[in-house]
């Protein structure tokens, strides 16, 4: 693996797994006010566009780590769309487990 390989993996790793912290914060709270719909949106939408352009380019980590990406970004999402009360239902079966 190549100096150019290694900065693109680190970089796939990176911001895959950025979401992530969002994420929890949402279930570890059960508060979403500070999370922005439309940010979130706009990124998954580039998401799948990099996907897309991976898929083209017959990129396999590039359509890995956006596919990864989509599904933190899109859990996010969801969480900040979704009711109170289904909220409330996961803070409380992450919590159990």
């Amino acid at each position: 693996m190549d100096y150019v390989q290694l900065l693109g993996l680190s970089a796939a790793v990176i911001t895959s797994v950025s979401n992530i912290p969002q994420a929890l914060k949402i279930i570890r709270t059960k508060e979403t006010k500070g999370v922005s719909t439309s940010s979130y949106t706009l990124l998954l939408i580039g998401l799948l566009f990099w996907i897309g352009y991976g898929i083209q380019r017959n990129d396999l980590p590039i359509i890995l780590s956006n596919a990864l990406s989509v599904i933190i970004c899109g859990s996010v999402l969801f969480l900040k769309l979704t009711s109170k009360k289904v909220l409330d239902d996961i803070h409380d079966k992450i919590r159990q487990d």
